[in-house]
């Protein structure tokens, strides 16, 4: 009988425990970036999928010229978001993608395979033929890492809408 109240009395600690960390609501006192990567970015989805927190800082950087450009967005200097753009090789796809560099196990691939998607990680493709500069692909990876947020929906909505943004800049064009 002494070990069942006990076991009564460690459970409620835990569960007062548990409930006093819930009282404490978070917020997001931060701003949200209006882009990333010098790209609009659908702050709606982006909301998201970050956490609460203080500060926000996004930093760019390209560790590769003219091939790789990087973000990566930190609340209180926890990385809990990166985005990469690279320049493919032709024939680049976005499932191939999302499972063998970022590790996604089974990701949902929309727009004839050229976006692929889970509930943490993104990768949309875009192929660059013709009009005078060389055929390549450009591949845009999203990863949302803790304290972030998991949501499938929303991190669809973020990697179509960037997309979209992306290729409003005509990025296949040479700049001379």
């Amino acid at each position: 009988m002494r070990h069942g109240w006990r076991g009564a009395c460690l459970s409620v600690a835990v569960i007062t425990i548990a409930v006093g960390g819930c009282s404490e609501e978070q917020k997001r006192e931060y701003t949200l970036p209006k882009s990333l990567c010098g790209v609009p970015t659908p702050t709606q989805a982006l909301s998201r999928l970050l956490p609460a927190g203080k500060h926000l800082a996004v930093d760019e950087a390209t560790p590769v010229a003219d091939a790789i450009t990087t973000c990566k967005a930190t609340v209180d200097g926890d990385l809990v978001l990166s985005l990469e753009r690279e320049n493919r090789e032709v024939g680049a796809s976005a499932r191939d993608i999302a499972v063998n560099q970022l590790g996604v196990k089974q990701p949902v691939s929309t727009g004839s395979g050229s976006v692929s998607y889970a509930d943490w990680a993104a990768v949309s493709v875009v192929e660059c033929r013709g009009g005078g500069a060389a055929d390549k692909d450009i591949s845009v990876a999203v990863k949302v890492l803790q304290p972030g947020h998991r949501d499938k929906s929303a991190m669809k909505e973020l990697i179509l809408q960037y997309t979209s943004a992306f290729k409003k800049q005509q990025p296949c064009t040479e700049t001379p």
